[in-house]
C-alpha cells in the first residue's frame, strides 16, 4: 500500500514545497500527472528524473531521514522495497543504522537420558561422588565420598567382630564342653547349643527318629540307634555357666553379621542417591566456589610481636 501511495505522497510534499516559495529537494521529482503551471513556482527548478535516480544499492536498502520544509519537519522511515527497481525514488535520505545481532540464548537442557547424564550416572553407581566431581559439585562429592568410606569402614569393623566372636564361641565349646567346633557347619552349631550333652542329643533325637521309623521292630530300632547316635569326637557335656556363655557369643556374632548385611544394604542405597542427585543437576551449572581463607600479617609498629588476622569468605 506504501509503495502505491507513495508517488502521491511525494507529489504532495512538492506541491507544498513550491507554494511556500522553499528550495527544491533534492531527490524530488515532478510525476508526469502534474503539469508545469502547478509544479514550476517562483524560482522553483525542476530536476529531471534521470538526475536523480538512485543506484542499485540504495534502492536495496532501506533509508531515513528528515525532509527540510519551510513546515516542521516531517520525519520518513521506509523498509519496503520499491516493486519497480528502475522507478526513481520520491526521497531519499541517509542509510538506516545496522542492528547489532542478538545473542542467542542457552539452551535448555532436555529432561531426556543423554550419553553424558548416562556416563555421570554410571560413575555415580560405580563410585558414589564420583560424578558430583565431574560435574564441579565439590560439596556433594565429598558428602557422598565421605559417606561410602563411613559404610565400608562399618562393614569391615562388623565381620572383624563376627570372625572374633566365632572364634570366641568356639574356645569356648572347647574349653567348657570338650567338643571340637573348627570346620563344623550352621547345623552343628545350632545343635551344641541346644542340648546340654550329647547322651542328651542320642534320647531325644536319635531315639525318637528310631521309635517313628521301627517302633514294632526291636532289632532294626536298636540297629538304627547305633548307627546314628554320637560318639567319640562328636560327644560333649556342657555346664549351666558354659553353656550360657557359648549361646551370649553365638548370639553376639549372628548379630554382627546381620549388621554387616545391612550396612551392604546401605552402601546399596548410597548409590542409587548418588545416582539419582547427579543425574538432576546434571544440566545446571555448578555454583559459585565457596572458601574461607585466614591471613596473618604483622603490623607495622614499635611492638614487633603485634599481628593482624584477617578472615575472607569467598561467596
Amino acid at each position: 500500500m506504501w509503495n502505491r501511495l507513495r508517488p502521491w505522497f511525494a507529489t504532495a510534499m512538492l506541491m507544498a514545497t513550491l507554494s511556500g516559495s522553499a528550495a527544491p529537494v533534492a531527490g524530488s521529482v515532478v510525476p508526469p500527472s502534474v503539469g508545469p503551471d502547478l509544479a514550476a513556482g517562483p524560482g522553483a527548478a525542476i530536476v529531471p528524473a534521470a538526475a536523480i535516480v538512485p543506484s542499485a544499492e540504495a534502492r536495496r536498502e532501506p533509508v531515513a531521514g528528515t525532509l527540510a520544509l519551510a513546515r516542521p519537519p516531517v520525519s520518513f522511515l521506509s523498509d519496503a522495497p520499491l516493486e519497480d527497481p528502475g522507478a526513481p525514488l520520491a526521497f531519499s535520505f541517509g542509510r538506516r543504522a545496522e542492528k547489532a545481532p542478538r545473542t542467542p540464548r542457552a539452551a535448555v537442557p532436555s529432561g531426556a537420558l543423554g550419553a553424558e547424564r548416562a556416563r555421570i550416572l554410571l560413575r555415580s553407581l560405580t563410585l558414589p561422588g564420583w560424578g558430583q566431581a565431574t560435574l564441579g559439585r565439590r560439596t556433594s562429592a565429598v558428602f557422598f565420598g565421605l559417606t561410602e568410606t563411613a559404610i565400608w569402614g562399618t562393614f569391615v569393623a562388623f565381620r572383624i567382630q563376627v570372625a572374633m566372636r566365632e572364634d570366641a564361641f568356639r574356645r569356648t565349646a572347647g574349653l567348657q564342653a570338650g567338643i571340637n567346633l573348627e570346620g563344623r557347619d550352621e547345623e552343628w552349631l545350632r545343635i551344641v547349643g541346644d542340648f546340654s550333652s550329647s547322651d542328651e542329643y542320642n534320647q531325644l533325637v536319635v531315639l525318637r527318629d528310631a521309635a517313628n521309623l521301627y517302633y514294632f521292630e526291636s532289632d532294626a530300632y536298636w540297629a538304627y540307634y547305633d548307627e546314628h547316635k554320637l560318639r567319640g569326637a562328636d560327644t560333649w557335656t556342657w555346664s549351666n555357666e558354659g553353656r550360657r556363655r557359648y549361646l551370649d557369643q553365638r548370639r553376639d556374632a549372628q548379630r554382627a553379621a546381620r549388621r554387616a548385611n545391612t550396612t551392604l544394604a546401605v552402601a546399596v542405597v548410597n548409590r542409587i542417591v548418588s545416582a539419582l542427585h547427579a543425574a538432576r543437576v546434571a544440566g545446571h551449572p555448578a555454583p559459585t566456589a565457596r572458601s574461607w581463607q585466614f591471613e596473618v600479617v604483622p603490623v607495622a609498629c614499635e611492638d614487633a610481636t603485634a599481628f593482624q588476622l584477617r578472615v575472607h569468605k569467598r561467596f
